[in-house]
């Protein structure tokens, strides 16, 4: 009881000064989180001394501190500690790990997590210190990003212009970090559209790239490309987020359309609970097929050193799932030492096809309350839109292994064993539609596999994934739509479900706006690079793989890219940013919201066809 009645009186004590002092902090946290992210910018984008290094590591270390006294001034202050520690349980750990590297750090001049990894034969995790910091600076930041404040509603931002900002500004953010001296080696230096072109690849996860980030970039320009495709690459992880912000400004009813255009409307009013999700099922899966790398790649060569084997694998498992196609593996896939290992490629493929997928219908098919409802009640099946992208999915897979198989078994795939040829052709089946890895010489193939793997690319991957195209679902509703229209059938069916006449107009609305948009990169392209195709240096199909690859974000080339103009990579920039944003958000943002859409003027009537 006493301890009650001690904490009431300092509670009584501290009221008065309570907005004050934490009102304080805040403004104060404002400058020294700007500063510090100054700070490590300069630390890690440039050349520094013995001096300046020590001298940039005590203003980390201060920032450090501040942040250990504003989490216990927010304890002393808050009316119940405890539950405070236990509703900010990450923060709360994230200080006393703080505190624990400081103290041994400062005194004994040891790093416990540094001694921990090189205690388990993984060198390199000297400087482990500059990892923490960033570590910190991120969830911190991720943390004040995501918690609850309430803003008055001063203003309506229109969700796809608040989307195309982000991916805008995570884009520009990249392109300044990539152009830092300390991101590529001394003997390269970057161009603005050089560093534009890879951080719209990154972020638009879609892998082409006209320089080799294995070899130009370090491995800080590589952690942050890294860095941009887990931030760029799921799209529901990005809506989730806009959700969020977008709740804080306050929504309108005529803004829904475009916001269910996005995500599935089911967890609109779960948002913040969705989005935890989507992180944890992200992180687990990346982390599975970490470890899968990890141990399916021999140590051998490149990879013969523990913490350079821990690294690939890493790059490469989030470059997976997220659908990039980008590797700091010289010449991907197709290096020397992992062309053969096709258990390693089937890894690949597992990734890449559950990040092409979608969470939402990930969450459906596996989610264990899903699970268990379908146990219990046999009749319960998969959602309708689950079926519709499971199984077009499927489909195009096996009709993209189909095709090429019959034009390359006696080509690419002539010297491989049995299961390497399978293994091959369902990989280049699946990449073609979001991924951008590939284990064959993409130029190489045959006609016909190149024109089919322009279709697959045209379609991409599934609604609320990290791939692109006009999607799967969309192919789906445009092709069930033209088998009513030759059965002369009233609506359009589908799994036994009717198609709603607005769903159908908007499948066709994509397929138009991106056959549009296509058309117009192409032509594009075909202006600025004509001096290459006149010599014979770029033939008419390279230019067309080449757009229709950056537009459906998917990365394959045949092997054009280095060599376009500075005007041609503007143009893939262009494509890339489009292809990430959506053609359907950029028409949104265009267009004009009619006021009532209540009236129907007089049924009209011409020939068609």
């Amino acid at each position: 009881m006493w301890l009650g009645d001690f904490r009431e009186r300092v509670n009584l004590s501290l009221y008065n000064s309570k907005n004050a002092v934490l009102g304080l902090f805040r403004w104060s946290h404002i400058v020294v989180a700007l500063s510090m992210i100054g700070v490590l910018i300069y630390y890690y984008g440039f050349p520094q001394t013995p001096e300046s290094k020590d001298f940039l590591i005590r203003l980390i270390e201060f920032s450090f501190l501040f942040y250990i006294i504003r989490y216990f001034v927010k304890i002393v202050y808050d009316y119940n500690p405890l539950q405070y520690m236990r509703k900010n349980w990450v923060e709360t750990i994230i200080v006393f790990l703080l505190i624990i590297e400081g103290v041994t750090y400062n005194i004994f001049g040891v790093i416990i997590a540094s001694k921990f990894f090189e205690s388990i034969g993984i060198e390199g995790f000297s400087d482990f210190s500059n990892l923490t910091i960033q570590l910190f600076f991120v969830a911190y930041v991720f943390m004040e990003m995501f918690k609850k404040r309430d803003f008055r509603q001063y203003v309506k931002i229109h969700p796809g212009l608040l989307f195309t900002i982000s991916i805008f500004g995570i884009i520009i953010v990249g392109t300044g970090l990539l152009m830092l001296p300390e991101m590529t080696q001394p003997e390269y230096t970057l161009s603005f559209i050089d560093s534009l072109f890879v951080a719209t690849s990154s972020t638009s996860v879609t892998g082409l790239t006209t320089l080799d980030i294995s070899s130009v970039l370090t491995t800080k320009g590589q952690i942050v490309v890294l860095v941009l495709i887990q931030i760029g690459a799921l799209n529901t992880i990005a809506f989730a987020a806009l959700y969020l912000l977008i709740a804080k400004f306050g929504i309108g009813l005529k803004q829904h359309d475009v916001i269910e255009d996005f995500v599935n409307d089911s967890s609109f009013l779960d948002t913040e609970k969705m989005f935890y999700r989507i992180v944890k099922w992200t992180l687990f899966i990346e982390v599975v097929g970490f470890i899968l790398i990890f141990l399916l790649i021999e140590p051998k060569g490149m990879f013969e050193d523990t913490t350079d084997r821990l690294y690939h694998s890493l790059f490469h498992s989030i470059s997976s799932f997220c659908n990039a196609g980008l590797s700091t593996i010289p010449n991907g896939l197709m290096n020397a030492l992992v062309v053969d290992n096709y258990l390693l490629h089937l890894v690949t493929l597992g990734m890449f096809f559950l990040g092409g997928f979608g969470m939402v219908y990930l969450f459906d098919i596996f989610g264990v309350r899903s699970l268990r409802n379908r146990m219990k009640y046999p009749w319960k099946t998969l959602r309708f839109d689950t079926k519709i992208t499971l199984y077009t999915t499927l489909f195009l897979l096996v009709l993209g292994a189909i095709i090429f198989y019959i034009f390359e078994y006696d080509k690419s795939l002539d010297d491989k064993s049995g299961f390497g040829a399978l293994i091959t052709t369902l990989f280049n089946s699946m990449t073609t539609r979001n991924a951008g890895f590939s284990t064959v010489d993409i130029p190489g193939l045959s006609l016909p596999v190149l024109v089919f793997f322009l279709f697959l690319m045209f379609v991409g991957a599934s609604s609320g994934s990290s791939g692109g195209g006009i999607r799967v679902s969309t192919f789906a509703i445009m092709m069930s739509s033209v088998i009513s229209t030759i059965k002369r059938k009233p609506h359009v069916e589908l799994f036994k479900r009717t198609i709603d006449n607005e769903l159908v107009l908007k499948a066709y609305s994509i397929f138009v706006f991106f056959i549009v948009g296509n058309l117009i990169g192409i032509f594009a392209l075909l202006v600025t690079e004509i001096e290459a195709i006149e010599a014979g240096q770029f033939q008419l199909l390279d230019i067309i793989f080449e757009h229709v690859s950056a537009m459906s974000t998917v990365g394959l080339s045949t092997g054009i890219t280095a060599e376009l103009s500075e005007g041609g990579k503007i143009v893939l920039i262009i494509a890339m940013f489009i292809g990430r944003v959506g053609t359907l958000t950029v028409a949104y943002l265009f267009g004009k919201q009619v006021m009532s859409r209540r009236y129907k003027y007089p049924k009209g009537h011409t020939m068609i066809g």
